[in-house]
Parts: C-alpha cells; sequence; structure tokens
C-alpha cells in the first residue's frame, strides 16, 4: 500500500471507511436517507478507474462486505467526485429460495457486482446525475 501514489491511498482509506460506515449504518437506516446520502455531490476530481479499483480493494478488505455495502459505497464516491451512476437492485429466486444483487452501472456499463446480474430481475434503480443536481428512482415490475 505505501508504494501507491498518495491521492491513492487516501482515495483507499475513504473507500475503507465508506464501507465500514455502510456496513455499521445499513440495517438502521432508511431507504430515502441512504438514496440521499448516496447522491451528495462533491467537488472531487478522481478519474473514474481508479475509484472502482479503491471500492473493490475496500470491498474484500473489510471481511463480510455483501454487494449492497460495495454498490452503495461505490455510488457514493461517484457522486462525491461529480460522476453519474446507476445503482440497480434486482430480486430472483434460486432453488426456491429469495435472493437479492446489488450493481452499479454508468453509461450502460457494470462497474461493479456483475458477477450473477442476469439472473436478478430488476426491482429498483437509483440514478446520480450531478449534472442535473438530481437524484431518480426508477421501479420496474
Amino acid at each position: 500500500m505505501w508504494a501507491l501514489p498518495r491521492r491513492d491511498r487516501m482515495l483507499l482509506l475513504r473507500a475503507v471507511l465508506t464501507v465500514l460506515f455502510v456496513r455499521l449504518v445499513l440495517p438502521c437506516s432508511s431507504v430515502e436517507g441512504l438514496r440521499r446520502w448516496t447522491s451528495r455531490f462533491g467537488h472531487g476530481t478522481m478519474p473514474l478507474a481508479r475509484i472502482v479499483w479503491a471500492v473493490e480493494a475496500a470491498s474484500r478488505a473489510v471481511a463480510g462486505t455483501k454487494c449492497l455495502a460495495a454498490a452503495l459505497t461505490l455510488q457514493r464516491l461517484l457522486s462525491a467526485h461529480r460522476i453519474a451512476s446507476e445503482l440497480r437492485i434486482g430480486v430472483a429466486l434460486h432453488d426456491g429460495k429469495f435472493g437479492a444483487h446489488a450493481w452499479v452501472m454508468r453509461n450502460g456499463e457494470i462497474l461493479i457486482g456483475e458477477d450473477s446480474h442476469r439472473e436478478y430481475s430488476v426491482l429498483t434503480n437509483w440514478t446520480t446525475d450531478p449534472k442535473s443536481g438530481s437524484l431518480r428512482t426508477g421501479e420496474t415490475g
């Protein structure tokens, strides 16, 4: 880690702290509160690929991190760097058991959570757009 440039180390630290925060507040937060939090736009200038790298590394480093925590973390950090994204949450039945999955997209490309997203029917999506300063929620049914 010490071989990384300072800017990358700081981004990685922020990603780890954000994952830990999400894991802590997720069980007791409202959906509306999480949506507002992930869409707070900042003035960062970190490239998209570095943010994705940091969140993937942080999600691996923090044991037990699931797809929803990783997706919320990524959308939050993307918003902080004024990068639009779409967080999708899908559901599916696997061998008679209910399952859920979360992933983040930008311009039709999956940034995180790609593993098995095709198996899931999109239940909702949260789209952040710093150019319009808005958060849109879409539901499919």
